[in-house]
């Protein structure tokens, strides 16, 4: 089968064609058993490279999604350097599991726990959250869990990209839980159960002394940021906090009330 140089012939009349056919076959073997070669060389390498399993490539336990305890003592070790860190809570009621429960309000179906609600979203998230959160009880834990909480399956990216913003943001949420349970009666009867929340938090008809200052702080930012970084920020979280993507509608008017603040 096949073509077979040393039976060809050239065409009667045709120049004659000269040629070294026997070595050109032997060149030809010599290329095949090369390629052969690197081929079983290819096969023995690769079947000595670690392969992705339970323990993961780089010898961590993993659980999909790129959720691994490693992972989640970076994230900590990360988010531990905001100076606001250790004002972070555990325990309620005004602590990270408040802050928790206070957003499973906000979700389609409250009676969910948060792996529930995960896997909904993304299915195989919920399940590897909670192998990944096996052990004892932290501050960084129980701060990844509430950061899951509140941003849902893009959790991930903002405590890769922006631990210390999750720092302010459940800090803040904390504060005002622990506000809200310490209760303000007073203010509620004279403002009524349904505008008190939303007025109290507008940045721009705040009483406190520095409004700017507390708008830059809701959007994560130091003074002196420029509205390069400001828009930035806003953009940022806006996706996080919209009504339609599933955020707090009181925290999409807070933030909006301190763009428009830093922005005039």
């Amino acid at each position: 089968m096949g073509f077979d140089p040393r039976r060809w012939r050239p065409a009667p009349g045709s120049p004659p064609v000269t040629s070294n056919v026997d070595a050109l076959l032997a060149e030809n073997d010599a290329l095949r058993r090369e390629v052969q070669t690197l081929r079983r060389r290819l096969e023995q390498l690769s079947a000595r490279a670690p392969q992705p399993g339970p323990d993961g490539p780089t010898g961590g336990p993993t659980y999909g999604h790129g959720l691994s305890p490693d992972q989640l003592e970076r994230w900590g070790q990360a988010m531990a350097a905001h100076p606001q860190w250790q004002a972070l809570r555990i325990g309620p009621p005004g602590g990270l599991r408040g802050v928790v429960e206070e957003l499973r309000r906000h979700w389609s179906n409250p009676a969910l726990s948060l792996e529930q609600e995960l896997e909904r979203r993304s299915p195989g998230l919920g399940t590897a959250l909670a192998e990944a959160l096996r052990g004892p009880h932290s501050r960084a834990r129980w701060a990844v869990r509430a950061a899951f909480a509140l941003y849902g399956p893009r959790a991930p990216e903002w405590l890769t990209e922006a631990p210390l913003q999750v720092v302010v943001e459940l800090g803040r949420r904390q504060a005002q839980l622990g506000q809200r349970r310490r209760g303000t009666r007073t203010e509620n009867h004279s403002r009524g159960p349904t505008t008190s929340q939303n007025s109290s938090q507008s940045w721009a008809q705040s009483s406190a002394p520095d409004p700017r200052g507390e708008a830059l702080r809701e959007l994560g930012l130091e003074a002196g940021a420029s509205p390069q970084m400001v828009k930035r920020a806003y953009r940022r979280l806006a996706k996080a906090h919209h009504p339609d993507l599933g955020g707090d509608p009181q925290a999409f008017h807070r933030l909006e009330a301190a763009y428009r603040l830093l922005m005039d």
